[in-house]
């Protein structure tokens, strides 16, 4: 065996430090997919996810953990002690193995929503006035219109049937000259680069109401209460660092778990108002199209057994009895969503999201890899 083969050998070897270098990495990343499991349970997830359950975004940050490791595992650990040591080591070390982490979450969030898109192109567009309640998957587009009185938007005020209302927090270091400091000297820029890039996003409050979808050829009922919601932002407020929300605003929020802090804070809205176009996806059930027929027609003066005229919220009520409703399929492995738009656009936003991700994957994972290569003595 060579001389190169034997010095290639030994250092691919992996050493017990290096063994150590890897629990710990495991141990922090089990801890952050506890914190974001149980925070998710509470209603207010440490960051919006893109299209990730938990064992999804556990798997790609464990795969992001072990590509961290690997460089150390395949170099040397011990040169880039030496290389990176001190306080200041670690913080470049925590920087350049950031995009590690962070590549791995935006490669994890094209695939998912990948498989999200393939499950809806895969299901069949019907038109409205032909959907039948037999539990079949359904792609249907049309005019929203309200079944029931609508809700109030918590920003702009106006009617909506579906609304969500999220909050981005931006860390800000506070002093007692007030909550807002000019960062100097050694780590000024990486903890401005880490305000930057890790500012927490946490939904607020999230309600739905039942409404019908309408087209030219009839309507059909959309529950959205198990929906996966892709929505547009539609309105948005900044609270500067020190002050508090008001008027509307802060009534809302004194009705949710949420408590606004002291630093800056950006409140953002998307609504489902009546009269938008949308797009849902999901599984048709119950009603009978047949009951009450539509075809029949009226008496102008027909009269009940009894000589009163019908009550027309009675046939408006028969007439949303008979129609079928999209909700969640429930374990019947189609997807259930309400997107904003007409099929054509929902597939642009599709596409641009999984993109998106992809490359930004690509090129953090990529980027920090080679990085973490030349700090352990591989290049």
């Amino acid at each position: 065996m060579s001389l190169t083969a034997v010095g290639i050998a030994a250092r691919s070897s992996v050493t017990g430090l290096d063994l150590l270098a890897l629990a710990l990495l495991l141990h922090g990343w089990f801890v952050g997919v506890g914190i974001a499991v149980c925070t998710d349970g509470s209603g207010l997830p440490l960051s919006r996810r893109i299209d990730m359950g938990w064992r999804a975004f556990a798997l790609w940050t464990f795969l992001g953990t072990v590509a961290v490791w690997l460089p150390f595992a395949f170099g040397s650990l011990s040169n880039a002690v030496a290389l990176l040591g001190g306080r200041r080591g670690a913080f470049l070390l925590a920087l350049v193995a950031a995009p590690v982490w962070i590549g791995s979450y935006y490669l994890g969030g094209a695939v998912t929503t990948l498989r999200s898109y393939l499950r809806v192109r895969r299901t069949p567009v019907t038109d409205a006035g032909d959907v039948a309640g037999d539990d079949d998957p359904v792609r249907v587009s049309g005019t929203m219109r309200p079944l029931k009185e609508p809700l109030e938007a918590p920003l702009s005020g106006r009617e909506a049937v579906c609304y969500e209302l999220s909050v981005t927090r931006e860390g800000v270091a506070e002093s007692d000259d007030g909550p807002e400091t000019t960062r100097s000297g050694r780590g000024a820029s990486f903890l401005s680069f880490a305000d930057a890039t890790l500012r927490e996003t946490r939904p607020i409050d999230d309600r739905r109401t039942a409404f019908l979808l309408e087209d030219e050829t009839g309507r059909v009922a959309v529950d959205p209460a198990g929906a996966t919601l892709r929505l547009e932002e539609t309105e948005s407020t900044v609270v500067p660092a020190g002050e508090r929300p008001s008027g509307s605003l802060r009534t809302h929020l004194a009705e949710t778990d949420y408590e606004p802090t002291e630093h800056r804070e950006t409140y953002r809205e998307a609504t489902v108002e009546p009269g938008d176009e949308l797009t849902v996806v999901g599984v048709a059930r119950g009603g009978d199209r047949a009951k009450p027929d539509r075809n029949a027609r009226q008496v102008p003066n027909a009269r009940d057994d009894d000589g009163s005229r019908p009550d027309r919220a009675d046939e408006s009520a028969l007439e949303l009895e008979a129609l079928p409703t999209v909700t969640d399929g429930e374990g019947s492995g189609s997807e259930h969503i309400v997107a904003a738009g007409c099929e054509r656009r929902v597939d642009r936003r599709f596409r641009r999201t999984i993109a998106g991700c992809a490359l930004a994957g690509l090129a953090l994972t990529g980027s920090g890899l080679l990085a973490l290569s030349l700090v352990a003595g591989l290049w």
